[in-house]
């Protein structure tokens, strides 16, 4: 009898998980799970970037997280289960972006990122007027011309000219709070039928509670607040 693909997939990343706490190595571009909230860490967010989050740096460093397409400063409790899973992100000759590993899953990638590149690039062709807005690559950090927040190297993001001293380059989650704050005015669902799927997980992104505080620079300079002593 052959086993079942999803039960043997799932039994690997229970055997695989471990205690971000608990791990030897440090983490970067990994996937992590606590309880039903599964999001990514991208690594100890510096002000000269983002470099490898160790155990050491539980409770004492700003950890830069990413969930449903949203970047946020977190400080981590260390009992977040750690999968042997990472990450590929747009490079110069594609956009797409997703999950290696046994968590490769659209509901996994639309945890972390928000929305499939499939569905990205259909939003973004169906808005496009001329040339813009197109998907973005850059192999530096970015401003968010609308947030002001930083985008990270190589991280997804929608530019909208070719103007980038006004700021031209906006983050996943600018970009598509701006799209569903518009739905009323352009009745996007009405015009454009195929979008009704893009639409239901975008306006997950205003329903959930993001954690953490914007990855800005100013939130940089702050060190998050030591955990309570244990009585």
């Amino acid at each position: 009898m052959a086993a079942d693909p999803d039960r043997t997939a799932g039994h690997r990343l229970k055997k695989m998980a471990q205690s971000l706490n608990l791990l030897s190595t440090s983490v970067q571009w990994g996937l992590l799970r606590r309880g039903t909230r599964v999001f990514a860490l991208l690594g100890k967010a510096t002000p000269a970037g983002v470099v490898a989050f160790g155990r050491q740096d539980v409770s004492r460093s700003w950890a830069l997280t990413a969930e449903l397409g949203c970047l946020r400063l977190e400080r981590l409790s260390g009992d977040e289960e750690v999968i042997g899973d990472h990450f590929f992100l747009p490079t110069p000759f594609s956009y797409e972006y997703g999950i290696t590993g046994d968590s490769d899953s659209p509901e996994m990638v639309r945890a972390v990122f928000g929305l499939l590149p499939s569905e990205l690039d259909h939003l973004v062709t169906l808005l496009r007027r001329g040339s813009f807005p197109v998907l973005g690559y850059s192999d530096t950090d970015l401003q968010c011309g609308i947030s002001c927040g930083i985008i990270p190297a190589y991280w997804p993001h929608v530019v909208v000219s070719n103007l980038a001293v006004y700021g031209n380059a906006v983050s996943l989650e600018s970009f598509i709070r701006i799209v569903v704050s518009s739905l009323p005015q352009g009745h996007l669902g009405l015009r454009f039928p195929s979008l009704q799927l893009v639409i239901k997980q975008m306006l997950k992104l205003l329903v959930v509670r993001r954690r953490g505080f914007p990855y800005t620079k100013e939130m940089l300079e702050l060190a998050p607040t030591p955990a309570p002593a244990a009585k």
